[in-house]
């Protein structure tokens, strides 16, 4: 092998080193997950506008709209708010990879309902008829709105968190949304399941969401931190409801999937054009040898 050969062996090599690393052809994924520590939602409603509304059995993201079916003639905005404290995901990523020796590829939430047909009312009045539509989910920077000591079980927000305090002139939660990223906007089409039963009996319309890849995401479930998510309307016409924690089964979760090793650095743009002149110049030195060894035969 010429040297012009060992050069030409010894840049395919790098290449393939860098694609590597950059496609993450790694070791199969693991998926670790856990339920929410906290949930709420806030409501425009006047009835509801000033009322802690955890531990009510659902939530729900809602545009303005009004409720004729079960008579409210004037529209209301509901928003959602739930938690996840990933600590002993990351806990089982350290034990199962070594600390420092992994990253994550993936993550989800899977949320229920057990009211998932449009038009049909949940039979509460703080709630909209569900409806088709597009919704958001948004990662707050602010995890001010819950104690995860005092949550307990039925993963309680703080008593004083309601619609007014967030949206009002001088809320105490003023400052909430504050920093806040949006993560996805999403399809809701409704399904085929309504029942008051609990989760743990019933199918409950589960759906997973996918986060997407927002560096402070994954930043934050790699350091076991707590993922506060906003669920808000996208459109004019979503309603959407989602068990709360206090609904026997189908609690909301947050999934998690991770691989061996550090996670791929983006690549510069001036490398990734000098590879896209690379291809093509190793494509034309093949062309280059093939053609020598025709000639040479030829000549044969």
């Amino acid at each position: 092998m010429n040297l012009l050969s060992l050069r030409r062996a010894a840049l395919a090599a790098s290449l393939a080193v860098i694609f590597a690393g950059q496609t993450g052809t790694a070791s199969a994924a693991t998926t670790l997950n856990i339920d929410a520590v906290a949930d709420t939602f806030l409501s425009s409603d006047p009835d509801y506008a000033n009322r802690d509304m955890s531990a009510f059995g659902a939530m729900q993201i809602s545009a303005d709209l009004p409720d004729y079916v079960q008579g409210i003639m004037y529209p209301r905005t509901l928003d959602l708010l739930v938690a996840y404290d990933t600590a002993a995901i990351k806990a089982g990523f350290d034990s199962q990879y070594g600390v420092g020796n992994w990253h994550v590829t993936n993550v989800r939430v899977k949320w229920y309902t057990n009211f998932d047909i449009l038009g049909v009312p949940a039979h509460n009045p703080q709630f909209n008829v569900p409806a088709a539509g597009a919704f958001n989910i948004s990662l707050l920077a602010n995890n001010g709105w819950f104690d995860k000591q005092a949550a307990g079980p039925l993963g309680l927000a703080n008593n004083d968190l309601n619609w007014n305090s967030v949206f009002g002139a001088g809320g105490k939660y003023a400052n909430l949304l504050d920093g806040i990223q949006t993560l996805g906007t999403y399809s809701y089409t409704g399904g085929d399941f309504n029942g008051t039963n609990n989760c743990s009996n019933d199918v409950c319309a589960p759906r997973f969401w996918d986060l997407g890849d927002s560096a402070d995401l994954l930043n934050i479930v790699a350091g076991g931190g707590t993922v506060s998510l906003f669920g808000s309307a996208a459109d004019a016409n979503v309603t959407y409801l989602v068990n709360q924690l206090t609904k026997p089964g189908g609690h909301s979760q947050i999934f998690v999937s991770a691989e061996a090793g550090p996670a791929a650095v983006p690549l510069p743009a001036g490398v990734w054009l000098f590879l896209s002149g690379a291809l093509p110049l190793m494509a034309g030195w093949r062309s280059q040898s093939a053609g020598r060894v025709l000639a040479v035969r030829d000549d044969d």
